[in-house]
């Protein structure tokens, strides 16, 4: 007969480091057997506590209310990702958590018996701004798509009839993503910054280059006043 194993306090052998024990009986009391020592001995597995907390979701220009059930002990932190439940509907909604409320302040990090309130964005759908550089000036457009929707440095993108190449992404979290081929889904996107086609083209067109004139070792152009011919002049010359 196999026996299932798990780590538990041997008082005999370990009293302080868990090590492998078999389970020889579950119920009404799980007894268990040291695997090192061949101790008997039963085993309490305590019940964690659980909380129910509050999560404040926005979507868009909209915001909702959820519940979620987390243990006690368990840290949340800004940024961590969890699935939330409309208990009407059972429709699901992923989200991120953008800032953590404990009773004495707003806070980054915090063990769920201290929260309060989490405060979450939607991550099935986001909105995500762009900034499009054309001749000399910038515009900003605003598009809906799936929050694991990935962009990338150096990609094309079309909106209607117009056309625009990305050229740097700023994320929510940390810097610039400049380098061609760098990319971040959608939902970690703070804003993205392109130049219009008619730009890229325009910058990459070959630049006129200009030829610099002299006249012998030491001579220099000058223009007299009044004329508009160029005459040369050597050094010492009056």
């Amino acid at each position: 007969m196999v026996h299932e194993i798990i780590q538990a306090q041997c008082p005999d052998c370990s009293p302080d480091e868990p090590v492998p024990h078999s389970i020889l009986k579950e119920k009404p009391g799980m007894l268990i057997k040291c695997t090192q020592c061949d101790a008997v001995h039963p085993h309490h597995i305590e019940k964690k506590r659980q909380k129910e907390v509050r999560v404040v979701v926005s979507s868009g220009e909209s915001s909702f209310i959820r519940k979620l059930t987390l243990y006690s002990d368990e840290a949340l932190t800004v940024g961590d990702e969890f699935v939330v439940e409309d208990e009407s509907t059972g429709e699901a909604s992923f989200v991120i958590v953008t800032s953590i409320e404990t009773d004495i302040k707003r806070v980054d990090e915090a063990i769920t018996n201290d929260i309060e309130t989490v405060w979450a964005r939607s991550t099935d759908k986001v909105i995500a701004k762009i900034s499009i550089t054309k001749g000399w000036q910038t515009e900003s457009i605003e598009i809906e798509v799936p929050g694991d929707r990935e962009f990338n440095v150096g990609e094309i993108l079309k909106e209607g009839q117009e056309r625009f190449l990305i050229k740097k992404i700023k994320l929510r979290v940390g810097g610039f993503l400049r380098d061609e081929g760098n990319s971040a889904q959608a939902k970690y996107i703070k804003r993205i910054f392109a130049d219009s086609m008619e730009r890229v083209e325009f910058l990459s067109r070959p630049k006129k280059t200009y030829r610099k004139i002299t006249h012998g070792q030491g001579g220099s152009i000058i223009r007299p006043r009044g004329s508009a011919s160029w005459i040369s002049k050597k050094k010492g010359e009056d």
